[in-house]
């Protein structure tokens, strides 16, 4: 089935676990390595790992681009 204009692809579509869903959402607040590691309770070597799983799954290579590329497949909610 294909997808329609407006609809939001899974995180799972990416390869991505939860966890670093939880860590791209972040990223797209603009929030650094150290803010996520207290919000997650996660060691700052566990956070890089999940943040270069990140860019290679959206094939980025910096924060910005994950988060832009993030909104643009609507993987994350600029609700709050």
């Amino acid at each position: 089935p294909r997808a329609r204009l407006g609809t939001t692809l899974s995180i799972e579509t990416f390869g991505l676990s939860a966890r670093q869903a939880e860590v791209l959402k972040l990223i797209a607040r603009g929030a650094s390595n150290k803010v996520i590691c207290r919000e997650l309770g996660l060691a700052e070597r566990t956070v890089k790992a999940h943040v270069t799983a990140i860019f290679r799954a959206l094939k980025v290579t910096n924060r910005t681009q994950a988060a832009i590329e993030a909104s643009k497949l609507g993987l994350v909610d600029h609700r709050r």
